[in-house]
């Protein structure tokens, strides 16, 4: 491990073109000069500008080279150019050979298989000289390329003897001392194992469980290969630590012999139910020299052990108004309302921001007055990890109509939620304050000059008596009046008959029109109304409106129906207070069912069944709607 002059890098051509697509190729070495025993890097990197993707890299090696790889990164990038939309996707593969005797050696061509065709390199020459025949220089700490090394990730390339080839040594006390949550009392296996571990394990439902996965080796580097991640299916996950990439490296002792271990995952996990839930193990393969393959390619394969985890919900006792299941943590509300000034049927913004540490919830609880008409909000979010820890924070945006006029207090948004450090409930709340709301502006009228007639009043005196005569001519006979006319008398005496059947007409119109009216505002119309939004809000992917609007059309129809509001009972007594209006003890157990459901979509999102769940709350409306109240039919 002597000589580590970096080689420049330099260009390859592609030979081959798949599916229309040029394929550009361009390598590098670590060094063209090395000794026996010396780790080269040899990276080849492929770049197609058309739809199929470079895959399945491969290097040619002379005989008696040892190769460990590939790692492989890939990239894809969109551009618009002259009008054209152009798409590029590129496969950067990179090995570690080793030599086993001197020589002048070349090594290549990679090969890349891009759609029905293959691109390949150039070879790369290098030259192989004896162990000691190159000047000596200081070791690099951390592994041969750095304390970052991707392919060496355990840095340990210069510090662990390869068989035959090198005799200086292990140095692994080189390493930093491990944190005492690496620490184990005894290996699991020989060579290699997984270990994983979950705090805390006894939680409430959306409590932030943290799951961490180690990796010990006890034969040297190795490549993470065919590696599956733990299942969790009752759980709502967010990543921290989604690879061992520039994860440190430690050295522990275990039973009186150095191990390097690495933290190969950190995930944060959130019940979604109760019950004892599983967290499965995790596969991974140690794939090097040292490691004995468990099957062909797929290096040693060793499972973690899966965890048991045991949520239950939080008490009853002190449970707020309006709590909803998995809303756990600890959250601050603030608010800002603009303007506070404004006219009768105007709007105004009010912005809203929940932060906190926990999953922050999808929701906050909105005042309710006449006169005051939160529209649907805008949301932006951001997500923190302190420690650990998940957190971050929701905004709502909220236009709000405002159309009574009067000094209006908006009232407190509110969020009710379980702390599990203190074990009991809080309400965040941020005050919205009092907005002014100005009468709106009214036509003016004029009013008259005192004395002036009305101008129905002001005739000419004379009118009467007709133009001037300018020749003597009998006169002319009389005006005929309308009271001479037959269809005159016909018309008078059948206006009133035209009246009555007008009255009678519009007296028809306007009862149908309320009929009609009626129809649309009842509570089996509203609900039709809540289960259609609900359906759009499916197709539009938004699962929270899918579970409100389902809240809304159950809600409403046991309210007008049973005459309970429901929305006040809480959960685990609706059941019975629905039997006590007169619903069937499986109806009750159905609603009381399909609203823990909503509570799960809404903190799920998309890992549960919304189609389900609307065509359940159609069924149960209209079972609601056909049950008969107690005290008698409503």
């Amino acid at each position: 491990m002597k000589s580590r002059v970096a080689a420049s890098a330099f260009a390859l051509a592609s030979v081959a073109r798949a599916a229309s697509a040029a394929v550009a190729v361009n390598g590098s070495l670590s060094t063209e000069q090395a000794e026996v025993g010396d780790g080269i890097r040899v990276e080849v990197s492929a770049l197609s500008d058309g739809d199929d993707a470079p895959s399945n890299p491969r290097l040619r090696v002379p005989p008696g080279f040892s190769v460990q790889g590939p790692s492989v990164s890939s990239t894809q990038s969109f551009s618009l150019q002259n009008g054209h939309f152009e798409r590029r996707h590129g496969l950067t593969a990179t090995w570690i050979v080793v030599a086993t005797a001197p020589g002048h050696y070349s090594l290549g061509p990679a090969t890349f298989s891009v759609g029905s065709g293959t691109a390949q390199s150039q070879a790369m020459s290098v030259e192989i000289v004896a162990k000691g025949a190159m000047p000596q220089r200081p070791r690099r700490p951390g592994g041969l390329f750095g304390q970052n090394d991707p392919f060496d990730p355990f840095g340990m390339f210069q510090r662990l003897p390869l068989p035959g080839l090198d005799d200086d040594g292990p140095l692994l006390d080189q390493e930093p001392e491990a944190p005492p949550e690496y620490a184990v009392d005894h290996a699991a296996d020989p060579m290699a194992f997984l270990r994983a571990t979950a705090t805390p394990t006894d939680v409430v439902v959306g409590q932030q469980v943290t799951l961490r996965i180690y990796a010990y080796a006890g034969r040297g580097p190795y490549d993470e290969a065919s590696s599956s991640e733990p299942s969790r299916p009752d759980f709502l996950s967010q990543s921290i630590v989604d690879t061992s990439f520039k994860q440190p490296r430690y050295v522990v002792h275990i039973d009186g012999q150095p191990w390097t271990v690495v933290k190969e995952r950190e995930i944060a996990l959130f019940p979604l139910k109760a019950g004892t839930l599983t967290i499965g193990p995790m596969r991974l393969g140690f794939q090097g020299p040292r490691y004995p393959e468990t099957t062909h390619g797929q290096g040693l394969i060793r499972f973690s052990k899966p965890i048991t985890i045991v949520a239950h919900e939080p008490p009853l006792a002190g449970r707020p108004p309006g709590y909803e299941l998995g809303d756990v943590g600890r959250y601050t509300l603030s608010a800002e309302v603009e303007p506070r000034r404004v006219e009768a049927g105007d709007a105004i913004a009010v912005t809203v921001r929940l932060e906190g540490v926990g999953n922050v919830p999808h929701h906050v609880k909105l005042p309710q007055q006449n006169g005051i008409d939160f529209l649907d909000p805008t949301i932006t979010e951001g997500q923190t990890v302190n420690g650990g820890v998940i957190g971050g924070h929701r905004q709502f945006r909220y236009v709000v109509r405002l159309t009574e006029p009067g000094k209006r207090d908006l009232g407190d948004v509110t969020l009710p939620y379980f702390d599990p450090e203190s074990g009991r409930y809080e309400v965040a709340r941020a005050a919205l304050g009092a907005v002014e709301v100005l009468p709106g502006a009214a036509p003016v009228a004029t009013a008259p000059v005192p004395g002036t007639p009305p101008k129905a009043l002001e005739r000419d005196p004379f009118e009467l008596l007709g133009p001037p005569r300018t020749k003597l001519a009998p006169l002319a006979p009389p005006p005929a009046h309308l009271g001479d006319r037959p269809w005159y008398w016909a018309l008078l005496l059948g206006a009133p008959l035209v009246v009555l059947g007008a009255r009678g007409a519009l007296s028809l119109l306007s009862g149908a029109r309320r009929r009609l009216a009626e129809r649309s505002s009842s509570p089996s119309t509203a609900a039709k109304r809540a289960l259609d939004d609900a359906r759009a809000a499916r197709g539009r992917g938004e699962t929270a409106q899918v579970a409100a609007s389902i809240e809304r059309a159950v809600y409403g129809m046991v309210e007008a129906r049973l005459g309970l509001k429901a929305r006040a009972v809480l959960r685990g007594d609706l059941a019975k207070a629905l039997e006590s209006r007169g619903a069937t003890a499986s109806l009750a157990a159905d609603i009381a069912k399909l609203l823990d459901a909503c509570d799960g979509l809404r903190f799920a999102g998309a890992t549960a069944d919304g189609q389900k769940l609307v065509d359940d709350a159609s069924r149960l409306v209209t079972a609601i709607s056909r049950t008969t109240p107690k005290g008698g039919a409503s």
